[in-house]
C-alpha cells in the first residue's frame, strides 16, 4: 500500500473545495449494500429485467463477500485471460473514496455546463453515489437493467482485440483503481474514467450501437483473418496475415477514439460533449469546447469521406486532444455499422495519415486551434530537425515511406478533398535517409 502525502487537514481542504461533507465519504456498509442489491435485482420496471434464475446466486455471491469480476446475467461471457481482475471493494482507502467524491463533484459542474442532454439523462439513471466509489455488484445490476450491458473487471489497459471482443458481447472492461487525490487527467483509464465517464454513454442508443458495432467489426476482421490462415504454413505469411488484421483494428480504433471516447455533437445549434474520455476529465470537458488551442471540425458520420477522416487521423493519449470531431447529430452517428467501420478501415490502410493537429482540405472547420498545422508542415519540420511530437513524427515518416514505395494518387480522391502533394524534396530527403 502506498504512503499518503496528505493529512487530515488536506482531506478537509479537498472536501471544502468541492462542497463535500467529509463525514459522508466512505464505502457503503455491507448489510446496506446487500439489502439495496436485493431490492434492485427484483425491479421489473426496467428495459432489461434481470432473469429470475440469475438473481439468487448473484445476490448470494455478493452477500458472501465474493469480489465482483464479470457480469453473469446472460449466457455470454469473455475470457479475459491474464487481464482478468476483481474489485476488492473493502480494500479501498478513505483517500481513494475521497478522490472519487472530489472528481465526481468537479465533473458534475463541467458536465452540466458542457455535456449533451442525453448524457445527463443517462447519468441520472444509475444513482452513482458521489461520496463513495461504486460497488460493482450493484452498479453492474443497474447497468444491465437499463442497457443490457455488463461490466468485466480488468487489471490494466487491455489489447484492442480483447477490448472490442468484450464490446461485441456487450461487456465493458473496467479497471478497479482510482486516480490519486487531486489528479484531473490520467493517460490510463481508472474508475473515474470507466464509470463516471462511460456508464452514462451506454444509455445513448447511437453511442451504445457504435460501441457494439466496433466489437462486431472486430469479429469480422478476425473471422476473415482466420479464413485466410487456413492451409497457410509459411511463418512469414502467417505473420503478415496477423499483422494485417491488427492494423485494420488500429484504424477502426481511431473511429472509436474520435467518437465514443472524444466525440462532440451539435445540439440546438451548440457544440456539446458526449465522449467519455472528455467528460471524465473536468479540465478537458471545458477545454474541448471553450479553448482556442484545439481544432473543432464538423463531420457527418454517414459520409464515407468523413469516416476516412477519422480513420486516417493519428493521435496521442498523453495530453488533451488537439482536434475534436463534432458529429452533426446522433442520428448520423447511428449509421456506423460493422460493415462501414470495416470498409473505412480497409480503405484507410491504403491512404496517408493526418496528424492530430492538422487542418485538412475539405474540413468543415468550426474552430482553428492555436496549435493547428498545415498538412505538409510535418515534413518540413522533420527535414529541419525541429522539435515535434511523436504523432507528427510517426505520421510524417509513415507517409514518406508509403509514397517512396509507390503510391496510387487516385486513391486520394476518397477524401473530401485531396491533400496537397508531398514536397519532392521531402521524398528525396527520406530516400537519402534510408540509404
Amino acid at each position: 500500500m502506498s504512503i499518503s502525502i496528505f493529512n487530515q487537514d488536506d482531506y478537509q481542504r479537498f472536501a471544502d473545495q468541492n462542497g463535500i461533507e467529509l463525514s459522508a465519504v466512505g464505502p457503503i456498509p455491507h448489510d446496506e449494500l446487500v439489502a439495496l442489491l436485493s431490492q434492485t435485482l427484483d425491479n421489473e420496471d426496467v428495459p432489461w429485467p434481470i432473469p429470475v434464475e440469475k438473481r439468487q446466486s448473484y445476490l448470494e455471491a455478493c452477500a458472501a463477500g465474493e469480489q465482483f469480476s464479470i457480469g453473469e446475467f446472460t449466457d455470454l461471457t469473455v475470457d479475459l485471460k491474464h487481464y482478468a481482475n476483481s474489485q476488492n471493494y473493502d480494500g479501498y482507502t478513505f483517500e481513494e473514496h475521497l478522490s472519487w467524491a472530489c472528481l465526481v463533484a468537479q465533473q458534475q459542474k463541467t458536465k452540466h455546463e458542457f455535456a449533451c442532454r442525453e448524457y445527463l439523462q443517462g447519468e441520472a439513471l444509475f444513482e452513482i453515489g458521489a461520496a463513495m466509489i461504486p460497488n460493482y455488484w450493484l452498479l453492474n445490476a443497474r447497468i444491465y437493467q437499463q442497457t443490457g450491458w455488463q461490466l468485466a473487471t480488468v487489471k490494466e489497459i487491455i489489447p484492442a482485440e480483447l477490448f472490442f471482443t468484450c464490446h461485441s458481447r456487450r461487456f465493458f472492461p473496467v479497471t478497479t483503481f482510482m486516480r490519486p487525490l487531486g489528479t484531473d487527467y490520467l493517460e490510463e483509464p481508472d474508475i473515474g474514467h470507466d464509470v463516471a465517464g462511460h456508464v452514462a454513454t451506454f444509455t445513448i442508443p447511437a453511442v451504445a450501437n457504435v460501441m457494439q458495432n466496433h466489437g462486431r467489426a472486430r469479429d469480422l476482421i478476425y473471422e476473415r483473418r482466420d479464413q485466410r490462415l487456413v492451409g497457410v504454413t509459411d511463418a512469414i505469411e502467417i505473420q503478415a496475415i496477423n499483422k494485417h488484421a491488427d492494423q485494420l483494428l488500429t484504424y477502426a480504433g481511431r473511429i472509436y477514439w474520435f467518437t465514443v471516447e472524444f466525440g462532440l455533437v451539435m445540439q440546438d445549434g451548440e457544440v456539446r460533449d458526449f465522449g467519455a474520455g472528455i467528460l471524465s476529465s473536468p479540465g478537458e470537458t471545458k477545454y474541448s469546447i471553450q479553448n482556442d488551442e484545439s481544432n473543432r471540425i464538423l463531420i457527418d458520420p454517414q459520409q464515407d469521406a468523413d469516416l476516412l477522416r477519422l480513420a486516417n487521423t493519428d493521435y496521442l493519449i498523453s495530453e488533451f486532444q488537439k482536434t475534436y470531431f463534432v458529429s452533426e447529430s446522433f442520428d448520423r452517428l447511428d449509421t456506423l455499422t460493422p460493415q462501414r467501420i470495416l470498409e473505412a478501415s480497409e480503405k484507410a490502410m491504403s491512404l496517408p495519415d493526418f496528424t492530430w493537429r492538422e487542418i485538412v482540405p475539405g474540413d468543415r472547420v468550426l474552430n482553428v486551434g492555436r496549435t493547428a498545422t498545415s498538412v505538409n508542415e510535418k515534413y518540413y519540420r522533420l527535414m529541419a530537425g525541429q522539435q515535434m511530437d511523436d504523432c507528427l513524427r510517426r505520421t510524417a515518416l509513415g507517409n514518406l515511406k508509403m509514397f517512396a514505395e509507390g503510391f496510387d494518387r487516385e486513391l486520394l480522391k476518397q477524401f473530401r478533398a485531396a491533400p496537397p502533394e508531398i514536397p519532392d524534396n521531402a521524398l528525396d530527403w527520406y530516400r537519402a535517409s534510408q540509404t
